[in-house]
């Protein structure tokens, strides 16, 4: 059975957050190696953040006058409207080399940091220290390249961390008499960076001794992104659960959730090697 639902009385009862693109300035990228590895990284990282859809990503180098100094520069981005800072460091780069099946192959060890903060009070809103690997029979500037190959991806896992998209539930699309909720749209699209097969987690929200907590009770997943503003998903646990909410009049709340980063378990066993 199909039918259209526009919540209007429980829209009351909906926790009041909505999603939205999140600005970051990427600052200072520095460290003691050729300054070729050094733009390597911040180009990695920068395109880990453009990939998301999710953020509003600012050069540093397009702010005038931009201290390299991570406290001067928080002062100085305040008049930007900007959110956050990221600043990273290449600490080292290793290059071991060995004769295998008549080939010398390279294999290098690239060690980086990374720390975002809020503009608005100067905390560490995330930071993290990683290492990527990198092989080559070319030379040893391949294997280093190489090893850069897996920065973006880990800024993708910073990204879908820290900058969840929360967002409400518009309307019911379809329900079943079993099941209970089958489908949603739900209020966050392409402008905040959400993308077909994007999973969000189902909250409901209680009052305990005065206290709120939630719990959770189901998944969606993102099945079309209609608008800017809009996409349509299907419930994939808890239909039953969400449609006793929704009768009941108790709050829910939809949160992204990142997603699994198969690479990044791929790099952590060669990590553990």
């Amino acid at each position: 059975m199909k039918k259209i639902t526009i919540i209007l009385a429980f829209m009351l009862c909906l926790t009041p957050v909505f999603a939205q693109k999140h600005s970051v300035v990427l600052g200072n990228v520095s460290g003691s190696e050729s300054q070729q590895w050094v733009m390597m990284l911040k180009s990695s990282i920068l395109q880990g953040l453009t990939s998301t859809g999710r953020i509003d990503v600012i050069d540093g180098q397009s702010v005038s006058g931009l201290s390299a100094n991570t406290a001067e520069a928080l002062v100085q981005l305040k008049s930007t409207g900007a959110e956050y800072l990221l600043e990273a460091q290449l600490e080292s780069i290793n290059v071991e080399s060995d004769y295998v099946n008549n080939k010398t192959l390279y294999k290098a060890k690239t060690q980086y940091a990374y720390q975002l903060y809020s503009i608005a009070d100067g905390s560490t809103v995330y930071s993290n220290r990683d290492y990527n690997y990198g092989n080559s029979t070319q030379d040893r500037n391949a294997a280093i390249t190489e090893s850069f190959g897996l920065v973006d991806n880990e800024i993708v896992s910073m990204v879908n961390n820290v900058f969840r998209v929360t967002g409400e539930i518009k309307a019911i699309n379809e329900t079943h008499p079993k099941k209970g909720i089958v489908s949603v749209y739900l209020g966050a699209g392409a402008n905040d960076g959400v993308a077909k097969g994007n999973i969000f987690e189902i909250f409901k929200i209680m009052d305990v001794a005065g206290e709120k907590i939630t719990e959770k009770i189901g998944e969606m997943k993102v099945e079309e992104v209609k608008t800017g503003s809009l996409s349509l998903c299907k419930v994939t646990k808890g239909g039953k659960e969400l449609q006793d909410c929704l009768d009941n009049e108790i709050p829910v709340q939809v949160t992204s959730r990142p997603p699994k980063d198969v690479l990044g378990g791929i790099n952590s066993v060669l990590k553990s090697l």
